[in-house]
């Protein structure tokens, strides 16, 4: 039983229903229509409220944190990057996590998901000033490289033809035909169904539901609440976060419509300096115009938080960055401001706009909850549980100087060939 069919959940439920003998049900929250090309668009972000594939939480300060639901997950809303995280980021992986095998599962689901990297016609004016400024300092990968590095990285991303390729179009609807694949939606798990700690089910609408194995892949923040909802993880959890500061300014011009984030670098502290195509209130309904700006985002390490149950629910905790990288953020935002009053924006940005953002955002970013040689052992499973697995962001047992995402599904194919192989 695989409980959430969002990033992780769909590439799982493809693996282990390759195999006849085995039989695969997908238990997912939200609706069963599947997103269309108005949700898909790469020009908005379907994440205000009210959203038909979005689940809103707040964070205890107030900013919204929204997560993916329905068919998909939070693929289907997001921004559509795509970022492997770098090679020595695995460095302390152990278990099955060798090069070879995160190398291959990436250039799988990579295949799979059309991911590329955005060409030069996807990047507004300001985006080709900031590459070229950063390129004057840093290294700039090639295109062809499906690794980052420090230094200018064209973003990748999960998209065709500025249209989301999510992981349910990749690895869950051309199988639904297997006959021992089955996806109900609509469908709330309350709690992990337990009997002499092993998981035999879960409990769905007042009813339980038994399977031989269970695997959480509802999400990081979702997994944690039926965690925490089934006894399993105490009160509340820790959380990581990639916290980010904005440095706003005002465009002379308009730019066209388009992906929101083409172009990145990274820094040689572990952080992310996000070149933003225009102001978000473009791409997300409810929200008052502010201006665009460029982010500067503590990757490695992230932030700590926690998350715990409101009233039913995840509820979200979060900290600020340690004293020395908040240091490193600062520093990086004044280098932002220089970078917009250079020359290489004097005909982009009105000069006297520019200005950094006292609050301290986040990046939609949760990972680590139940880390992999921690919480779980390195193929997920929950230790102190049987038959009870833990496979999405919630595992990442260590900060990436990407977003999670691409990370998240090349666990998942790594775990599923492990677990049918068995």
């Amino acid at each position: 039983m695989i409980v959430g069919a969002g990033s992780a959940g769909c590439v799982l439920a493809e693996r282990l229903s390759r195999h006849e003998k085995r039989s695969v049900l997908v238990l997912e929250q939200g609706p069963s229509e599947w997103p269309d090309a108005s949700v898909l668009d790469l020009r908005r972000l379907p994440i205000s409220d009210g959203e038909r594939y979005v689940t809103q939480h707040r964070e205890s300060s107030g900013l919204p944190v929204v997560r993916g639901r329905g068919l998909g997950g939070s693929s289907a809303v997001n921004g559509a990057y795509f970022m492997r995280f770098h090679r020595d980021d695995f460095d302390a992986w152990q278990g099955p996590w060798t090069p070879d095998v995160i190398d291959k599962a990436y250039a799988e689901v990579d295949e799979k998901m059309g991911v590329h990297p955005f060409p030069d016609a996807d990047l507004a004016p300001t985006a080709l000033a900031f590459e070229k400024y950063w390129g004057e300092t840093y290294s700039t990968r090639q295109l062809d490289d499906p690794w980052p590095l420090v230094g200018v990285n064209r973003v990748r991303s999960n998209s065709v033809v500025g249209i989301r390729r999510t992981a349910a179009d990749a690895y869950l609807r051309p199988h639904l035909n297997r006959p021992n694949l089955r996806v109900r939606t609509g469908v709330k798990v309350e709690r992990v169904l337990l009997a002499d700690a092993k998981a035999v089910g879960v409990v769905c609408d007042g009813r339980d539901i038994r399977a031989r194995e269970v695997i959480l892949c509802a999400g990081t923040l979702g997994s944690a609440a039926v965690l925490l909802r089934s006894g399993v993880a105490g009160e509340h959890m820790r959380v990581h976060e990639h916290r980010e500061v904005l440095v706003g300014y005002r465009l002379r011009e308009q730019p066209e419509p388009g992906p929101l984030l083409p172009t990145v670098v990274h820094t040689g502290d572990g952080l992310e300096i996000r070149c933003y195509r225009d102001d978000f209130a473009r791409y997300v309904g409810g929200l008052t115009l502010s201006g665009p700006a460029v982010g500067v985002a503590a990757m490695a390490p992230g932030a700590p938080g926690e998350v715990y149950l409101d009233g039913v629910d995840a509820g979200v905790r979060l900290d600020r960055p340690e004293d020395r990288v908040l240091r490193d953020m600062a520093r990086t935002a004044h280098e932002v401001v220089e970078m917009l009053r250079s020359s290489e924006f004097g005909g982009l940005v009105v000069a006297d706009s520019i200005g950094i953002d006292p609050v301290l955002r986040t990046s939609q970013h949760a990972w680590g909850s139940m880390p992999m040689g921690e919480r779980t052992d390195w193929l997920g499973a929950v230790r102190g549980v049987g038959h009870l697995r833990v496979v999405d962001g919630s595992i990442l047992p260590a900060a990436g100087r990407s977003g999670p995402h691409a990370t998240t599904m090349m666990v998942a194919a790594v775990i599923g060939d492990v677990v049918a192989a068995d």
